[in-house]
């Protein structure tokens, strides 16, 4: 029985290929050096059917590949990762398209194409017209379903062995090989290429025979005549014409870093937070691998805290100004000014006064006022944000907000997922606010079950707390 085959480019890659493998039995190609001396299994250049690599500076990973598979991994995950948070984009990547010009955007040099199932995509370029009829292939998915996916009339055919451009007359070989192997593949490639299609040969070209890359070429010159037959005979009307590959989007909360870090360390021994350290920032990386390397001879737990200390000084000093970075799932991250933070043993109070009297406290409804101040209490990996607003040292009112748990992230930033459940109280009264995000993550698979009920559960205490008025609300574990 022959097993689909995936790669890892993520700080994730060893607790991955863990869960995948023992799991799922997939095979792993295309390895890395570390994944080889870990699991001391063979290196393989062997093409791969799934590929995950990181996404938002390592707060996820995407996985790409055929929907059987790409599901198979997700329902894993949410099995074993509960808290992890999954969107999959309803458009196939690779995807090819009949599309209508409906929007051009001279200034960014973009045009708006409708592909079908009131779905849009940007095209950049702009020397088309309105209403005109093109064929496009989906090149990349953003996370968040308000950001257009981002397409080309430029057509590639991706095989096990090399890549097919529809219309075209060049030679290319993957810059990732030695330049002995790279001279042979192109020397290759100008012998098999066919006519009017342009040719790039994959890193797994090096461990297939001519015949094997003569026949992956074949099938990928089948697929594009398949194409012109299938847009010779389409009606004008937008449509997909051939699928793509299927994308799933992990989002790895605080509490879901965790526990992949925990699988992380039954195999090769880690220190603690490490997966919060490899995605603080890119500069942390080589710090986290190293203190991870010296681990052996002083004690993790140890070394972990100190390097958490640096971090915390740096970023998250008294007196320094936060910021927040609130994701809502649908949308790139709101960025602003949280305001100037004040340690209280382990939890971080941040003020602000508001300088101008325009707009209005959001869910209390009450004008601002210059001089008002607001109140927050958080924690981190807490799953409430509790903010207070004050005039003149009153209390105007409270409101707190479930989220996933507080991250604290690279340059003084608090960052978490807004799951639209809220709990407003003013002049002694309580109001209740669900905006129906939960029931529609957990009915699309976002999240599980399981994650619904306990995100409910921590809604139920927040309620309570606030009705007996206690004074800081933060909720540091699920029921």
């Amino acid at each position: 029985m022959v097993f689909p085959t995936f790669r890892v480019r993520s700080i994730y890659d060893i607790a991955l290929i863990k869960l995948i493998s023992e799991n799922l039995k997939y095979n792993l190609v295309q390895t890395l050096p570390e994944q080889v001396s870990v699991f001391g299994i063979e290196d393989k250049l062997d093409p791969y059917d799934i590929e995950i690599q990181d996404i938002l500076g390592g707060y996820g990973v995407s996985i790409e590949g055929e929907e059987e598979y790409v599901s198979a991994i997700t329902a894993l995950l949410h099995k074993k990762i509960p808290d992890s948070i999954i969107l999959q984009h309803p458009v196939q990547l690779h995807a090819v398209y009949n599309g209508k010009v409906v929007h051009i955007n001279n200034e960014k040099n973009l045009s708006v194409i409708d592909i079908g199932e009131s779905v849009n995509a940007i095209l950049f370029g702009s020397n088309f017209h309105r209403s005109q009829k093109v064929v496009v292939q989906i090149k990349q998915l953003n996370v968040f379903e308000d950001q257009l996916p981002v397409c080309s009339t430029v057509i590639h055919f991706p095989g096990q062995s090399v890549i097919l451009e529809r219309d075209a007359n060049f030679v290319r070989v993957s810059r990732k090989l030695p330049k002995n192997d790279r001279d042979k593949l192109f020397t290759l490639g100008k012998e098999l290429r066919p006519r009017d299609h342009g040719l790039i040969m994959r890193t797994s070209a090096t461990k297939a025979s001519q015949e094997a890359i003569q026949a992956d070429i074949d099938q990928l010159v089948q697929r594009a005549e398949e194409l012109d037959l299938l847009i010779s005979g389409s009606s004008y009307g937008p449509g997909i014409l051939q699928p793509g590959q299927t994308v799933a989007h992990i989002l790895l909360v605080k509490d879901a870093k965790e526990k992949i870090t925990a699988i992380r360390s039954a195999v090769v021994s880690s220190i603690p937070m490490y997966h919060w350290f490899m995605s603080y920032s890119p500069e942390l990386k080589l710090t986290t691998q190293f203190a991870e390397k010296v681990a052996s001879d002083i004690d993790g737990k140890k070394l972990a805290n100190m390097l958490k200390q640096l971090i915390l000084d740096k970023d998250f000093s008294e007196n320094a100004i936060i910021y927040l970075q609130e994701y809502k799932l649908t949308s790139p991250p709101q960025e602003r000014i949280l305001g100037q933070l004040n340690w209280v043993d382990d939890v971080l109070h941040i003020k602000r006064s508001f300088r101008s009297s325009r707009g209005v406290h959001h869910n209390l409804d009450i004008d601002i006022k210059q001089g008002d101040t607001s109140s927050i209490a958080v924690k981190e990996g807490s799953w409430s944000v509790h903010m207070k607003i004050l005039r003149d040292e009153n209390l105007l009112g409270e409101i707190i907000k479930v989220v996933t748990p507080i991250d604290l992230c690279n340059g003084g930033n608090l960052r978490y997922i807004d799951l639209g459940l809220n709990l407003v109280k003013k002049n002694g009264e309580t109001q209740v606010i669900d905006e129906g995000v939960i029931n529609q993550l957990s009915e699309r698979g976002v999240i599980s079950s399981q994650l619904k009920e306990e995100i409910y559960s921590i809604f139920d205490e927040c309620k309570k707390q606030l009705s007996d008025g206690k004074e800081q609300i933060l909720i540091m574990s699920k029921k």
